[in-house]
């Protein structure tokens, strides 16, 4: 009976835990939105997903040095995005340089996967591009929002007692740079996947770009299990949008139904969960554009697409290893 009601008791405080991230991230992005307008909406995003990482998670770095990488990488990202499609014959290089960038400064310690929110804003910023006009306030909610993650991870760290511990930036990127293979797949993949929906003109170029951001992990045998979730759950998720969105519940509560499946999803950190709900706000999202058979044609075509980018860079490079390995036999091989 003590047992039951101590799992109550934790599946309550989970609940609320859950419901006040939920709150403080929709409240995050409404106020970004708010000061910086709806164009600006996804960086805010991804900005607001450094927000609840880095303040909470030690990542071996010295508070003031993480915090000039955070400035500097999220100001840089929305650059980067419009600077690529305002110059489109050198875009493959710029988005090549500046996702071997983020790499280089914060693909280690990979357990706790500090690139993912500069990816993000990366990815989102170069896939929603504003007018030249409008580009400042773009920068300036970049700006101000890296400034307030950046305060907060300061001053966290400081508090957990890492105010004079930690690496400096030669160290840090001493550190990533270790990881040369897993650090130019996902840079030529993410540069070829933008390249393709620039070429192709994609309506949602998003969706092939964070799909190689995803898929791209350290080893095969992690990239080959996301590829089968993410296909499965987002086959499973556009089944659950068709049936649930489109007979089902009217129209009008599709936006509450999204937020209620996106705080669902807080009570789980399994990724093939995650895909589900990441497929059916992902399609919603979209209906602005494209109607729904439209949608999920490209949802699924662009994950193809996207899978086989990443297949292909980690067969290169394991081709290139194994060349790289012959040489250096026969070359042993006459010397001796």
């Amino acid at each position: 009976m003590a047992e039951n009601e101590k799992k109550k008791r934790t599946l309550w405080e989970q609940a609320v835990e859950n419901a006040l991230h939920f709150a403080f991230n929709l409240a995050f992005v409404f106020i970004f939105q708010s000061i910086f307008g709806v164009q600006n909406v996804l960086p805010g995003v991804a900005i607001s997903v450094g927000m609840t990482m880095f303040p909470d998670g030690y990542i071996g770095v010295r508070p003031v040095t993480m915090a000039g990488i955070i400035i500097g990488l999220y100001c840089g990202c929305v650059i980067a995005g419009q600077t690529a499609l305002m110059l489109p014959a050198a875009a493959l290089v710029i988005d090549f340089l500046f996702v071997l960038l983020i790499m280089a400064l914060t693909c280690e310690p990979t357990m706790y996967k500090p690139a993912i929110s500069f990816l993000l804003c990366f990815v989102f910023a170069q896939s929603t591009p504003v007018p030249p006009a409008a580009f400042p306030m773009r920068l300036a909610g970049a700006a101000a929002g890296a400034a307030a993650v950046a305060v907060t991870t300061v001053i966290k760290w400081y508090w957990q007692g890492h105010g004079k511990e930690g690496r400096g930036l030669k160290e840090q990127i001493r550190l990533c740079t270790v990881r040369k293979g897993y650090i130019l797949r996902m840079s030529m993949g993410i540069a070829a996947a933008m390249f393709i929906g620039m070429v192709l003109h994609l309506r949602k170029p998003l969706w092939i770009s964070i799909v190689v951001m995803s898929l791209t992990q350290l080893h095969y045998h992690e990239t080959l299990e996301r590829i089968r979730h993410r296909f499965l759950g987002n086959v499973l998720g556009i089944l659950f949008f068709v049936v649930v969105f489109r007979m089902l519940v009217p129209e009008s509560w599709a936006f509450g139904m999204v937020l209620f499946l996106g705080y669902i999803s807080f009570f789980t950190s399994e990724y093939k969960y995650k895909q589900i709900v990441n497929a059916v706000s992902a399609i919603n999202a979209s209906l602005v554009l494209l109607d729904t058979s439209t949608a999920i044609e490209n949802r699924l075509l662009c994950l193809a697409g996207g899978a086989c980018i990443v297949l292909i860079l980690y067969l290169a490079q394991k081709l290139g290893r194994g060349i790289m390995g012959h040489t250096g036999a026969a070359a042993a091989c006459r010397i001796k």
